[in-house]
């Protein structure tokens, strides 16, 4: 029994803390926020805190963790829903990204951070490549782990790239995530055909509700409102 309470507690302290962490990035950025600004907006004393988490590093890989799985689970609920082609799937989640970056400054810093920090962007590279050996093993039979891994280097700064520029009139969400399409299957060598394939297929999901219904549901998942979480100029 006192092993269910501290696993019960355990989950308990990282809900308030990343509850309180997503607001104050949200609020202040990642530099600016403090574990002394988290322990006390979440209740949660910051011995505890480094107890279970160690940095603030960490409780912002907890928390980019936490919005990839949400981003995952909106993309496919959408995607899987018009076909079971790995490749469509994957490129579905890397478009969704892009239009949760672009969602307002805030997402936008947030998503950098995670891809720029050492220990964070790490963890983000081990999931990619995951995600990759996954999709592409078949057509790379002899590619090992490693060898994903050391593409998907690339293939994340391309990502961080397209996240770090923000749309204009000129540079439309539209002509961002096609070439973000064509940039990262021209990595694993995907001819023209496959590539207009995907960029068609993209065309058919309606990424900025699924992007808000994404964070709509860590926000939930977090006891975070919703309201004014999407500063002005934010896509609602």
């Amino acid at each position: 029994m006192a092993n269910i309470r501290d696993a019960a507690e355990t989950a308990e302290i990282y809900k308030r803390v990343l509850t309180a962490a997503t607001e104050l990035f949200m609020e202040k950025g990642y530099e600016r926020t403090t574990v002394q600004d988290i322990a006390k907006l979440s209740g949660i004393p910051k011995t505890k805190i480094f107890y279970e988490m160690k940095s603030k590093e960490d409780i912002l890989c907890a928390l980019v963790s936490k919005f990839l799985d949400g981003v995952t689970a909106a993309s496919d609920a959408q995607s899987k829903k018009l076909t079971d082609d790995k490749i469509l799937i994957y490129i579905a989640n890397e478009v969704l990204q892009i239009y949760m970056a672009e969602m307002n400054e805030d997402m936008r810093n947030l998503y950098l951070a995670g891809y720029s920090l050492q220990k964070t962007s790490e963890a983000v590279l081990i999931r990619r490549t995951d995600i990759m050996y996954e999709v592409f093993s078949e057509m790379f039979p002899k590619f090992e782990k490693k060898d994903f891994y050391e593409t998907e280097i690339a293939s994340m700064g391309i990502m961080r790239a397209y996240m770090t520029i923000p749309c204009d009139m000129y540079f439309t969400i539209e002509a961002k995530a096609n070439r973000l399409v064509t940039m990262l299957l021209r990595i694993y060598k995907a001819d023209d055909k496959k590539i207009n394939e995907a960029i068609e297929f993209t065309r058919k999901i309606d990424f900025e509700t699924v992007a808000k219904k994404a964070v709509e549901d860590v926000f939930s998942e977090l006891a975070i409102k919703m309201k004014n979480k999407f500063p002005k100029g934010a896509k609602q």
